[in-house]
């Protein structure tokens, strides 16, 4: 039995999403091009005699309900094993975001655990659908996917190298839920930019423009109706001809950037219009 494994849990972005219809089990269908970025946290999973799950710093999540613990459970579960193991993460991705963080740190778990109790066989993306809908594409291990039902079919694509982008967090937390229950009919139109991102991935076409004049998401309006915040970084955004995208149901923003200094040059002016911007590079 290997002893303990360490990984980096990067974050996504949704480069392009559109909510295509809800289901009766209460979820929507979805229809996404998903990337990993170069901001990540840090995973270590190692045999304990119980389940142990230790986040620094503490982001909050009930005893028993953290994502990284169901992902114990759920793997043990499955191959009949205790869930028993350490686990160690080491926060770097807001929580509530947008980002996909707490799902992440669950897909770094099911692919530390797998090694751990040696079980290639299992099939983690399966598995993975039970604990969240963002956890299979994690779980996958892809850097670029297309992402269609809740999240449970994951299409990886090929990585079109180097890609940079710029975040911004334009501040609160948004709950998923209520983003969804905000939607409506005509908030959709992000299908099309969903089709031409996949096609153009799976082409090896993708372009910064491209990225660009497709980076729509249906939750855009449900997200800005219920965080102005969102709706004014955009805005002071936009006075310096600066499109900012929403990733996921926010409020977690993001701009693609030509080059590595075209997005240090997007950081450093919205930065100056008081925003909190960071560079990062696509596929981390």
């Amino acid at each position: 039995m290997t002893r303990a494994v360490a990984l980096l849990a990067p974050a996504k972005i949704n480069l392009a999403l559109a909510v295509t219809a809800k289901r009766a089990d209460g979820y929507h269908e979805l229809r996404s091009v998903f990337a990993t970025i170069d901001l990540a946290d840090r995973v270590r999973v190692a045999p304990y005699r119980r389940l142990v799950v230790r986040i620094a710093p503490d982001v909050g999540a009930p005893p028993g309900d953290e994502l990284a613990g169901r992902a114990v459970r759920v793997l043990a579960g499955a191959i009949g094993r205790e869930p028993a193991a350490f686990v160690q993460i080491r926060k770097r991705i807001p929580v509530a975001a947008g980002l996909g963080g707490g799902s992440s740190d669950a897909g770094a778990v099911l692919r530390a655990l797998a090694t751990i109790w040696q079980r290639p066989d299992v099939d983690l993306v399966a598995l993975a659908a039970t604990i969240g809908s963002d956890v299979p594409f994690f779980a996958s291990g892809a850097r670029v996917a297309f992402v269609s039902g809740r999240g449970e079919r994951v299409d990886p694509l090929p990585d079109p190298g180097e890609t940079h982008v710029v975040i911004v967090r334009p501040g609160g937390r948004l709950a998923t839920r209520d983003v969804f229950a905000a939607l409506q009919s005509d908030d959709r139109g992000a299908a099309g930019g969903v089709d031409a991102l996949r096609d153009g991935f799976a082409r090896g076409t993708v372009t910064p423009r491209l990225l660009r004049e497709n980076a729509r998401n249906d939750l855009l309006g449900p997200a800005e109706r219920l965080c102005s915040a969102i709706a004014e970084a955009r805005a002071r955004a936009a006075e310096h001809g600066i499109v900012l995208s929403l990733s996921g149901s926010g409020p977690t923003l993001f701009a693609v950037a030509d080059d590595r200094r075209d997005a240090l040059r997007i950081t450093r002016l919205l930065r100056r219009t008081g925003l909190v911007a960071h560079a990062h590079a696509m596929g981390g």
